[in-house]
């Protein structure tokens, strides 16, 4: 049993590494379609380039997310997993990063705000996305180094 629960531990570590991949990925290209835009950039072949990567990034977030998920719930159903590898420090931890996912949020927020004084373009679907996807992201990132600094 002991080699189950380390292996699972092993799979959670790694999906929350391809996730972080993913989410990098993401908000790089995102802030680069952003920036292309008012150039016309991403109607030429680099604009169909990082939009390609970010399908791409879009993909293995939700892989790694749906593999998070089900590691998750296979987790929850075994009494013995569940109590090794759900205990409240897990639990604590989790709930720990919440702050850092309002912060992430509202600090892209803000960076949107600093860059519209030099960079005149506002276009709100990308601040929503972004804003979303670094809560998203803080918070796994939080739980990421919190969990494997145990």
């Amino acid at each position: 049993m002991n080699s189950k629960i380390e292996s699972l531990e092993e799979k959670r570590v790694n999906y929350l590494k391809g996730y972080l991949i993913g989410f990098t990925l993401f908000i790089v290209l995102m802030l680069v379609r952003h920036f292309f835009r008012l150039g016309g950039r991403n109607e030429e072949w680099a604009g169909m380039i990082v939009l390609a990567g970010l399908l791409f990034s879009v993909v293995l977030q939700a892989g790694y997310l749906l593999r998070s998920f089900l590691l998750e719930k296979e987790i929850r159903t075994d009494p013995h997993l569940k109590a090794s590898l759900g205990n409240e420090l897990v639990q604590s931890i989790s709930l720990q990063s919440w702050k850092a996912a309002y912060l992430g949020a509202a600090g892209m927020t803000v960076f949107f705000a600093i860059t519209w004084f030099f960079y005149p373009l506002c276009d709100p679907v990308t601040i929503s996305l972004c804003s979303l996807a670094m809560g998203a992201g803080a918070h796994r990132i939080t739980f990421y180094i919190r969990y494997t600094n145990l």
